[in-house]
């Protein structure tokens, strides 16, 4: 059994960047607010994996530009580029899952490999998407009608079951969906003496075989289906419902004539047979039954499928269950079941992408989950609707649960500004320990700072000397700090205001996570330490200089290039190198500066041109040139 370990999306639907999610083959509880790209979520998983039975014509459409056809899922700001090695148009829209065993699956205009992909049709056939939609089909029925669950089998069950296998035209035949397809499309054409098209022959080898295809097409849909009826009950009465039920087939039936090849679909009838007890034969269960009981039997019957399917399952296939808005019409006693049954049952079979935009849902999956001990297999993330100041774009923001930012956002999204900015008080707090280097956190002394605003000054003069650094969203964050540390002194009157600045500090947290994070700041050299800076003056004579460092010494990453931060340092004594000999330390201390500008004083005052090459001219205790450290 494989695991999805990333996600990531770009320009897909209302994901307007790329985002990664990593989820390191865990389950996952995610809420997400109306409108913030859960569904968006949900159905690019379902799209990439459902294009391995695709051709790369039908996926295609999927990221043309939006507005350049009705089924493009390309989102509506995406800017259009063109490929250098193709030349070929395209939005930088994509798709990517890649699993714990190191295989990656891409969608997009520009790589459709996936269609196709015998692997990644296992792995769709071995994983199954429900949203409440897919459970209402099950009811979706007038009153008069007697349901006939055709639909329901032929485009979310059959393309996705495996069969044994069969011979026909040519053809080894396994799945399901494509035995239906082949048997509408009739028994095969031959040519007549006359020299017409026609079926073949009634005693033709052909239509004998064909025949046989029917029958063992209709025994082994009889097997999932007695299947689905024995398994099903059992999970009816798991979710605390007293009820039986039974799928009738009606196999499909066909008239072969000479020129023409008539069918009539295969029937599913979904039919009540015991209610509390009781004996009953309710054909039309949707007039019977409420909703919460009627979605209850299609939630059995859908896991009895998936039971079903993952004997035939391929054992390294992803097996996952993704799970959308799953329990919407259910009442609260048959939710708590049935997350007693998923977490039993199904967790340790499946990984499980669980989606809800119901907050007290997702607080009650999320009791769940500890309450069966599962704590450490699930991630927690929630989605919310983010708005660019000035353009008014709308975007998703995915964050950790149950982080201060996280519950920062629940409060502002409840209106509760003062709850939300003591909470963004506390990410920042979180921000500066976490992403900031550990010494930033310390005082002259080696005492912890008392105040954040002396952190924030302390990085702000820090941050100045990284040449290309963006200072502006740490300045902003000094400014709005007072509504961080005072939440309670603004006025009702201030409202407006008050929500625009923590909307604020919402944007610069995510960024300076960004930005300061990718830097990979580390320090290599604690502040005392002494390093040398040997200046040679000809071919005999090199001057040695004893620097101390007044600060720390990092490294950080900037534009994919690795850089030495360079700190406040002093000259302590130099002596002098003669034929490689050195003579006597003197006290010197006539330099100060960045270990560049000390470079610099010494080059100017032996009146000798600099060349840009400190790096290469200093050496820390172990001898090793700065240079090589990077």
């Amino acid at each position: 059994m494989s695991k999805i370990s990333q996600i990531s999306l770009s320009n897909f639907k209302f994901f307007n960047k790329e985002e990664v999610i990593d989820i390191n083959n865990n389950h996952l509880l995610l809420y997400g607010e109306n409108g913030s790209g859960k569904s968006s979520l949900f159905w690019g998983i379902y799209t990439l994996l459902e294009a391995s039975f695709k051709q790369p014509i039908e996926t295609d459409k999927y990221f043309q530009a939006f507005g350049t056809n009705d089924e493009s899922l390309v989102n509506v700001y995406a800017v259009k580029k063109i490929c250098p090695i193709t030349n070929k148009e395209h939005c930088d829209s994509y798709i990517k899952i890649k699993s714990d065993n190191n295989t990656e699956y891409v969608l997009s205009l520009l790589d459709s490999t996936i269609c196709g992909n015998t692997n990644a049709q296992e792995s769709r056939k071995a994983t199954d998407f429900i949203n409440y939609q897919s459970i209402f089909k099950f009811q979706d029925f007038k009153n008069s009608e007697t349901p006939d669950l055709y639909e329901v089998f032929n485009y979310s069950v059959l393309p996705y079951v495996t069969f044994p296998s069969f011979p026909l035209k040519g053809k080894i035949l396994t799945n399901a969906g494509l035995m239906w397809e082949e048997y509408k499309n009739g028994p095969g054409k031959t040519i007549n003496y006359k020299g017409d098209t026609i079926l073949v022959y009634k005693h033709s080898p052909e239509y004998k075989n064909f025949l046989a295809f029917e029958k063992h097409f209709n025994e082994n849909f009889t097997k999932l289906v007695d299947f689905i009826n024995a398994h099903g009950a059992d999970f009816v009465k798991k979710l605390g419902y007293n009820i039986k039920f039974e799928l009738k087939y009606t196999p499909p039936a066909h008239i072969k004539k000479d020129k023409n090849y008539e069918w009539t679909a295969f029937r599913i009838d979904l039919i009540i047979t015991s209610y509390n007890g009781q004996m009953v034969q309710i054909k039309k269960p949707q007039s019977f039954l409420n909703e919460a009981k009627m979605s209850a039997v299609a939630v059995a019957i859908r896991l009895a499928i998936i039971d079903y399917r993952i004997n035939t399952a391929v054992p390294d296939a992803l097996k996952v269950l993704v799970l959308d808005d799953l329990m919407i019409s259910l009442d609260m006693g048959n939710r708590d079941k049935l997350m007693d049954l998923l977490l039993d049952d199904f967790a340790n079979r499946y990984q499980i992408l669980f989606f809800t935009h119901d907050r007290m849902l997702f607080d009650f999956v999320n009791y769940k989950i500890k309450q069966h001990k599962q704590n450490t297999e699930w991630l927690r993330k929630e989605m919310y609707v983010g708005e660019d100041d000035i353009t008014k774009r709308e975007y998703p923001v995915l964050l950790d649960s149950e982080t201060d930012i996280s519950r920062a956002m629940k409060h502002y999204k409840n209106f509760d500004f003062p709850a939300s900015a003591n909470y963004l008080r506390k990410a920042v707090e979180a921000l500066v320990k976490d992403t900031f280097p550990p010494k930033f956190l310390l005082q002259d002394s080696g005492l912890p700072h008392d105040k954040l605003r002396s952190i924030l000054d302390f990085s702000v003069k820090f941050f100045r000397k990284i040449p290309k650094f963006d200072i502006s969203k740490l300045l902003l964050l000094i400014r709005n700090l007072d509504i961080l540390l005072n939440p309670l002194s603004h006025k009702i009157s201030e409202t407006t205001v008050y929500k625009t600045e923590l909307k604020e500090v919402f944007v610069i947290i995510n960024s300076l996570k960004t930005q300061i994070g990718a830097m990979c700041i580390k320090e290599i050299l604690p502040r005392k330490s002494k390093v040398y800076l040997y200046f040679k003056e000809n071919a005999q004579t090199t001057q040695k200089y004893e620097i101390e460092l007044q600060e720390e010494m990092y490294t950080y990453e900037m534009n994919a290039n690795k850089n030495i931060y360079q700190p406040n340092a002093r000259s302590l004594r130099s002596c002098t190198i003669t034929n490689g000999i050195e003579g006597e330390f003197n006290k010197n201390e006539r330099y100060k500066g960045t270990l560049e500008d000390i470079c610099k004083k010494v080059h100017s005052f032996k009146r000798q041109m600099y060349n840009n090459n400190y790096l290469e001219l200093y050496k820390n205790s172990q001898d090793t040139k700065l240079i090589n450290i990077l």
